[in-house]
């Protein structure tokens, strides 16, 4: 299942199963520990990382 990093409500991405993500400066760094291959730069939108949140969406 895909977590969304949401940005003021808005999507910014969606990790994968592995993931993981760290804010370096005005990017944000998505990579998979087990592959370092494996890896993706996204902006920060409108360079506003307080905005920034990943959902985990829960099943009852």
């Amino acid at each position: 299942m895909p977590f969304p990093i949401q940005h003021k409500g808005e999507l910014v991405t969606e990790l994968e199963e592995g993931e993981e993500w760290l804010v370096v400066g005005a990017m944000i760094m998505v990579a998979k520990p087990k592959d370092p291959a494996h890896s993706r730069k996204i902006p920060v939108p409108e360079g506003d990382i307080e905005g920034l949140v990943e959902v985990w969406v829960g099943v009852a």
